[in-house]
């Protein structure tokens, strides 16, 4: 076996659970990711109006919705919030209307996708961790 092999094998492997379904302006990814209840993570990629270039890549809102229903709310807890924040930040992403954010151009969507599940994957389970550690943390 030689690294192009290992690196086919990976990327099938990487690859296999996850569903692409083409939307209205772009695309849903379902990921075999998940987050800390084992509810898959969507990843949305829509095109930016009528241009075919320039693509806005996002989690659709669902980190701050799964962890609103876990009794966080980071619109309201700033210390949650910088944490949120500090994620994003270190990854060139934003956040846009409680989604986290990312633009790209076409060629750049796949490492988009990545860095967005990255931040999301993150933040999901730094921020669960402060659920689950008891006392003092901050609930709506």
């Amino acid at each position: 076996m030689d690294e192009n092999e290992i690196l086919e094998a990976l990327a099938e492997d990487f690859f296999q659970g996850w569903d692409v379904s083409p939307t209205g302006g772009g695309f849903l990814i379902r990921t075999d990711w998940v987050f800390p209840d084992n509810e898959r993570i969507e990843v949305h990629v829509r095109r930016v109006g009528e241009r075919e270039d320039l693509f806005i890549v996002t989690d659709g809102g669902e980190l701050v919705n799964f962890l609103f229903a876990e009794g966080i709310d980071v619109t309201r807890d700033r210390e949650c919030g910088g944490i949120l924040e500090a994620i994003t930040q270190k990854r060139s992403l934003k956040i846009a209307e409680h989604q986290i954010v990312k633009g790209a151009k076409e060629e750049e969507i796949a490492g988009a996708v990545r860095v967005v599940l990255e931040a999301v994957k993150e933040a999901s389970f730094a921020l669960w961790h402060r659920i689950r550690s008891g006392p003092g943390t901050a609930v709506h």
